[in-house]
């Protein structure tokens, strides 16, 4: 799951001067899976992201959550968001383990700027969300989304059977990874 680790490329927990890079690259990325149309209607703007980034990032992390960027040299070039399952915690799924019922965790987000692709980013990220949390991963992967179901797939997921439609959007498969 993970590439050498060079001076030039890392992964640490996220700072409060990181915010507009965040911000940036979650536009990005959901300009990919939404299309600008559905940001604007929204009125989603790097700024008023990078706002919130800025308000969280100054917060206590809540319990079970990581939130990583990745660098390259010393440029934030992607990033994850990980927590608790809400989903499977309010409808009782766990997952079974020798100590008893684990929740799992949800990869909220996790993404990696398009010219630093391909380049261990993501997966150094992943690597680092699986250390810090606890459970069995889940992620929401888009039906037509051959590049990140290749990526979960070589990290080990599958799909759940699990679907969900983001409103008028895409629809989404849940992956899950069990945890060695």
């Amino acid at each position: 799951m993970s590439s050498p680790v060079g001076p030039d490329r890392s992964v640490r927990p996220a700072q409060g001067g990181d915010a507009r890079a965040i911000a940036r690259l979650q536009v990005e990325a959901w300009r990919s899976l939404m299309g600008q149309d559905a940001l604007d209607a929204q009125g989603i703007t790097e700024e008023a992201l990078a706002a919130q980034w800025e308000a969280t990032l100054a917060s206590p992390r809540p319990a079970g959550t990581a939130l990583l960027v990745a660098l390259h040299g010393n440029t934030v070039v992607g990033f994850a968001l990980a927590g608790p399952d809400e989903a499977g915690a309010a409808s009782g799924d766990s997952v079974s383990s020798g100590d008893g019922a684990v929740a799992a965790t949800q990869v909220y987000e996790l993404t990696v700027e398009k010219n630093f692709r391909r380049s261990g980013h993501a997966s150094r990220l992943l690597a680092a969300v699986a250390d810090l949390t606890s459970g069995q991963l889940r992620v929401w992967v888009g039906v037509d989304d051959e590049e990140r179901q290749r990526f979960y797939t070589s990290a080990g997921f599958e799909p759940s059977g699990a679907v969900r439609v983001l409103g008028d959007g895409p629809t989404q498969h849940m992956w899950w990874a069990e945890r060695d």
